[in-house]
């Protein structure tokens, strides 16, 4: 087929090329489905959220389900998917702690090492003194324990889809870019019909991974998807010297209760990203405009200013460092935290592969 040449029938089409949309259509082809697979893309891949994301995996999570996800996506971001397509993903293994500072968050950490450990995960609850050892960089004053994670790690998320999207086209997908889709409806006979910039493709089952465009796009079909678009701030310092005769990368540490969010080392650098809990922020309550490509808002220093404070107590070898980069994107949030992957209710062959708020 002519590269020019729109498709006008598809078993499957996927609107949105961000690592869900593209994810969903490497898996679909290594199922069998591959030329039967067409995936539609506004503009470029990632160019929505996830371009923006920072990429941390973890083991440590309280869901089995979502458990059993990172699992499977960190064996195959740390190696197969490199050996399979040839395509760098920039896979740090560099393990991760979860911090408590109460008692409460003990226990809470003992729930999800009895989910990890049910699971198989490389994981155990220690105290202050191997966070120490491995981080001798973190000021741990309060800390009572902390979840170890050795397998954790952070992935560039562009390299990651890019990789993706390898897999999938040599299995015989396809993939669209600059291709808007403008309206999705059902025919009579159950097909859906996808209109776009480039032309009509008609499919048997739709999927939505739009993003933060997914709920519009929900619309279009009289789907009322439950998700809103949060913005989210990371920082990138300048060099940090203590940084620089480490031979080996320093684990990711995630404080919610004092940073409300995660520190790492982004190469010689630090990355502080927060997850505010008192004024966070929400925007395109209405309508994501289609002319975002590849979006970021200003910083809003003082809505974060608090935890980045506190991050500077945390990581005191940072204080006295400039920041060099400000990341302040959208995500899209479901109400409870859970992803969006499934039927639509009260369609048929319309799936949602969106709602997605972490790595």
């Amino acid at each position: 087929m002519a590269e020019k040449e729109f498709p006008a029938q598809a078993r499957v089409v996927i609107v949105g090329g961000g690592v869900m949309g593209v994810g969903l259509a490497y898996h679909l082809a290594h199922e069998g489905w591959g030329p039967e697979v067409v995936l539609l893309e506004k503009a470029e891949l990632t160019s929505g959220s996830t371009w923006h994301a920072a990429g941390q995996i973890t083991h440590s999570t309280s869901s089995f389900g979502l458990g059993k996800c990172v699992d499977y996506n960190i064996g195959l971001y740390s190696g197969k998917l490199e050996q399979e397509t040839g395509q760098a993903v920039t896979w740090h293994g560099c393990g991760s702690f979860r911090l408590a500072y109460t008692w409460d968050e003990m226990d809470w950490l003992r729930h999800t090492l009895s989910v990890g450990r049910s699971l198989g995960f490389n994981i155990e609850l220690v105290g202050p003194e191997k966070v120490a050892e491995l981080h001798p960089f973190y000021n741990l004053e309060g800390v009572l324990g902390a979840l170890h994670t050795p397998d954790d790690g952070h992935v560039d998320p562009t390299n990651v889809t890019m990789a993706m999207a390898a897999g999938a086209r040599q299995l015989g997908a396809r993939i669209i870019r600059q291709c808007r889709a403008t309206n999705i409806t059902q025919a009579g006979n159950g097909e859906w019909i996808v209109e776009s910039e480039k032309g009509t493709i008609r499919c048997e089952h739709l999927v939505n991974a739009g993003g933060t465009y997914a709920r519009q796009m929900g619309e279009w079909s009289g789907l009322q998807l439950p998700m809103t678009s949060m913005t989210h701030h990371y920082f990138v310092t300048e060099p940090v010297p203590e940084f620089e005769a480490l031979d080996k990368e320093l684990p990711v540490i995630r404080d919610d209760k004092k940073v409300s969010g995660y520190i790492r080392m982004e190469q010689k650098r630090g990355l502080i990203g927060i997850y505010e809990k008192d004024g966070s922020n929400s925007v395109w309550h209405d309508h994501c405009p289609w002319e975002y490509e590849n979006w970021l808002f200003d910083a809003d220093y003082d809505r974060v200013m608090p935890w980045l404070e506190e991050s500077l107590n945390r990581m005191p070898i940072f204080a006295d460092l400039g920041i060099q980069r400000e990341v302040h994107g959208a995500i899209s949030h479901p109400p409870d935290g859970n992803p969006l992957i499934g039927p639509a209710p009260g369609v048929r062959n319309y799936w949602c592969c969106c709602g997605t708020q972490i790595g």
